[in-house]
């Protein structure tokens, strides 16, 4: 049969929490003027890992690209994965996800030169992607014309639109609100309606229940007691969409 895991009492016994998360995606996760890594998912981390939870001390491991994320769990380099992670059926034949803690959606970044207003106005764009991702998937169903640019990290994509290289770039909605509104050129909007909404969950290994029912109570909590709303609104400054939406 296969081998079961118990991640919370190697945690809880060792003192220690060993999340991977993203820094170079803010919000989500991203390097400081300090080059401490930052972000939502860092102060979920940190909740999860604190005096009221876990108990234990923090590691944040970086993780450098999407595809990371299921290898560094795999090889046991992380216990969780706390790095805006969308839940898929293809991702999860690999490793099990959590309950959602946040609904976000795909949306699209572009130079406004580009007079781009629809999911269709991206047909014969250049459009920039990060590979692997769920918004390379869409954007075949959405914009086939399209020419697709693939880059490891969504920095280097959102780089090559500021550039002039790309036309636009595919990413989640919140990422496209969040860089639009920081444009130091004014140069930059975004599509507002996003496409189809996706589930935020960690990643965890198969074969870990108890792991992933802590991780579901504590998702659970964050929500009752207020603090998830509270990040949301630190780090977007708007309310979060609901858990389970109107489809």
């Amino acid at each position: 049969g296969p081998q079961m895991q118990d991640t919370l009492n190697a945690v809880v016994k060792k003192g220690e929490l060993v999340v991977g998360t993203f820094d170079f995606f803010p919000p989500w996760g991203f390097r400081d003027a300090q080059n401490n890594i930052v972000g939502m998912d860092v102060d979920i981390a940190k909740e999860l890992a604190g005096d009221d939870v876990l108990k234990v001390k923090l590691t944040l491991v970086p993780v450098p690209t999407t595809q990371d994320r299921i290898n560094f769990l795999l090889s046991g380099k992380i216990d969780v994965a706390i790095s805006n992670f969308t839940a898929t059926l293809p991702r999860s034949k690999a490793i099990t996800f959590s309950d959602p803690y946040v609904i976000d959606g795909i949306g699209a970044i572009y130079r406004k030169e580009a007079k781009i207003k629809s999911w269709a106005d991206l047909n014969t764009k250049k459009v920039a992607v990060t590979t692997g991702s769920t918004g390379e998937i869409l954007l075949k169903e959405q914009a086939p014309k399209a020419t697709v640019l693939r880059f490891d990290q969504a920095s280097t994509a959102l780089l090559a639109v500021q550039q002039g290289k790309a036309d636009a770039q595919i990413e989640d909605f919140t990422y496209t609100v969040y860089h639009a509104g920081r444009d130091p050129k004014k140069s930059l909007d975004f599509i507002k309606q996003p496409l189809a909404f996706q589930p935020y969950c960690f990643g965890v290994r198969k074969f870990d229940q108890e792991w992933l029912n802590y991780m579901n109570f504590f998702i659970y909590r964050l929500h009752q007691s207020g603090k998830m709303k509270e990040l949301y609104k630190k780090w977007f400054n708007a309310e979060p969409r609901p858990i389970s939406p109107n489809w």
